[in-house]
């Protein structure tokens, strides 16, 4: 065929097809003619259906074409397929019955350029990037000194053996818990995922490692995996990632409180060298003794030089007790002439005082005499207005007399005049008063009546209770 395909449809000159058929005709001769071929284009329309099934579409700088890769293929990639990435598919094309187009059937997939690995490491990285996964705030500290230490890697490794030595070497008394998993393969990452929730459920770690040996990219994708970042993000228990060697990154590390370059990095970080802390406790405890040494000194010299100032108390106390005596004396010389001069103004006094007997006889006659005197001045002054009363007396009884007559006259017309426009004079010729219970107002008009009004009926003597059957205006 020289590397030209020749669809041979004689069969159609003689005799019509339909529309299904000739599709299948052009299949059966794509399928017979075109084998597997490695195409190289740039995705688009990249788009994966529930089904995990990808469709896209390769295209060139001048044709494109649809392009299909089940989720059995899918599943195999490393990478997400991203609309604007270069790549090299392999597969084969054929037709698509339901609507005659052509169509790519991918099998594999390769960047272009970086590969798959690395694209899917950048890929993953940014994304929990984006998620806040590797923040420095949710870094917690690794604890100074932990009672035990867990270990997740294989069992059979050097690097599981390198940790133990180091941790033993530098403190004898670290307690280590190994979960052995598997650290590369299918399968491996969801191993490593459920140790670090293993540890955290048993509770007895205050730190774990996570790590293994040196190794490829390929054999390293285990701790690039999802699922480890984010077993590490669920932790509890802080982690550090000690994955291959120094120049090597994974996505372990940005998810890890810290990164160590090795495995045995990783275990001279989380436990202090015992013999190194010995040291500096030994030297700890010389600085404290030659400081209490130097204190205690101090206060010693501070003693000696109040000793020195100080005096014998017993001849303080002599000198106390002679300033005592002393004051006492003059105090009791004070005493007494203070006494001797009261007794002196006490002899003056009494020699100027007279008897309070004859001082009080004195007294009362004087008050007799005043009292005498004023009841004849009130006596004089009170008995010409007895008279001039006695006088007054007959005319202003008269005078009274008329004013309170003609009181009592114009009371008793005003009681009359009142008694004449009182409603309960009426009531004494037969007349009665009504008032409606509803708004306590006398009734005048049947209009301001209501039928089942309840009426109030005052007569002469007593109350009346009606209630309106009927009313005629």
């Amino acid at each position: 065929m020289d590397g030209q395909l020749e669809l041979s449809l004689g069969a159609a000159r003689r005799q019509p097809l339909n529309v299904t058929q000739l599709v299948r005709a052009v299949r059966d001769v794509l399928e017979a003619g075109l084998g597997e071929y490695w195409v190289v284009g740039e995705i688009s329309n990249a788009r994966l259906a529930p089904s995990k099934h990808l469709y896209f579409t390769l295209k060139d700088a001048r044709s494109a074409v649809s392009g299909v890769m089940f989720a059995s293929a899918h599943r195999r990639l490393r990478f997400r397929v991203e609309d604007g990435m270069e790549v090299i598919v392999r597969g084969r094309v054929n037709l698509y019955e339901a609507r005659g187009t052509l169509q790519f059937y991918a099998e594999e997939m390769e960047p272009r350029g970086a590969g798959a690995l690395q694209v899917a490491f950048e890929q993953l990285k940014r994304r929990l990037g984006d998620e806040g996964l590797f923040d420095q705030a949710r870094k917690r500290p690794i604890p100074f000194m932990p009672r035990a230490v867990g270990i997740v890697t294989a069992l059979g490794g050097a690097a599981v053996r390198d940790m133990l030595r180091i941790l033993l070497d530098r403190y004898p008394n670290s307690h280590v818990i190994v979960r052995s998993v598997r650290v590369q393969g299918a399968g491996s990452a969801e191993e490593i995922a459920g140790a670090i929730a293993d540890l955290n459920q048993d509770g007895r770690a205050e730190v774990i490692i996570v790590g293994r040996g040196g190794g490829s990219l390929e054999d390293l994708w285990a701790f690039n995996e999802e699922a480890v970042a984010r077993a590490i993000n669920r932790s509890k228990i802080p982690i550090v990632s000690a994955v291959g060697h120094e120049i090597d990154y994974t996505i372990a590390d940005f998810a890890a409180d810290l990164r160590a370059p090795t495995p045995t990095a990783a275990a001279q970080m989380v436990v202090p060298e015992k013999a190194e802390l010995l040291r500096q406790l030994g030297e700890n405890r010389r600085r404290l003794g030659a400081a209490m040494i130097g204190v205690i000194d101090g206060e010693r010299r501070q003693v000696e030089h109040y000793g020195a100032r100080l005096r014998d108390p017993r001849s303080l106390i002599r000198q106390v007790r002679q300033r005592a005596d002393e004051a006492g004396a003059a105090l009791a010389a004070a005493i007494e002439g203070r006494l001797g001069d009261a007794r002196r103004h006490c002899g003056e006094l009494a020699a100027r005082l007279r008897s309070p007997l004859g001082l009080a006889r004195e007294r009362r006659l004087q008050i007799a005499r005043v009292a005498i005197g004023l009841a004849r001045a009130l006596d004089a002054r009170v008995a010409p207005m007895r008279l001039a009363l006695a006088a007054l007396a007959p005319r202003l009884n008269a005078a009274l007399g008329l004013i309170a007559a003609d009181r009592r006259n114009r009371l008793h017309g005003a009681m009359q005049r009142l008694d004449d426009v009182s409603p309960l004079k009426v009531l004494e010729r037969g007349y009665a008063v009504v008032v409606n219970r509803r708004d306590n107002r006398a009734v005048t008009d049947a209009a301001a009546v209501a039928i089942n009004d309840e009426l109030d009926i005052r007569l002469k003597r007593g109350r009346l209770a009606a209630r309106t059957v009927a009313r005629e205006i």
